[in-house]
C-alpha cells in the first residue's frame, strides 16, 4: 500500500533526500535494512555513482542528524552517504487545500 501525506500531520518537518553508496554484496542486506527504518517514507536500488536512495522524515534537524550518524551509519557495507534537506515542496500528491477563509475548489 503506498499512502502519500503531508508529513506535518504526524509532525515530522524535517524531510531530507539521502544517496547511498554500498558495496554491491551489501547492498540487498542494506537496502532492506534501510527500508525498515521508521523514519524512510521510501527506497529504491539505483544506478549510477550511488547505488541506494531513501526519502527520509524526521522530527527536527537534531533528528535528522541522530538518524544519519547512527542507524544510516551502521548500514552494512556503505562507504558513502550524500543527504540534502528539503527546505520547500512545490508540488505533492494529495488534496487541494484552499487558502484560510476560501472555499475549497471542488465545492
Amino acid at each position: 500500500m503506498d499512502v502519500d501525506y503531508d508529513p506535518r500531520v504526524l509532525e515530522l518537518s524535517r524531510l531530507a533526500m539521502l544517496w547511498a553508496t554500498v558495496a554491491p554484496a551489501h547492498l540487498d542486506a542494506a537496502g532492506r535494512a534501510l527500508a525498515q527504518h521508521d523514519e524512510v517514507s521510501f527506497a529504491a536500488s539505483t544506478t549510477g555513482p550511488t547505488n541506494l536512495y531513501a526519502a527520509i522524515t524526521c522530527h527536527d534537524n537534531r533528528a535528522l542528524h541522530t538518524y544519519l550518524t547512527g542507524p544510516v551509519a551502521a548500514l552494512p557495507g556503505l562507504t558513502h552517504v550524500e543527504s540534502a534537506p528539503v527546505t520547500r515542496t512545490l508540488k505533492r500528491a494529495g488534496l487541494l487545500s484552499a487558502p484560510p477563509g476560501r472555499q475549497h475548489p471542488a465545492e
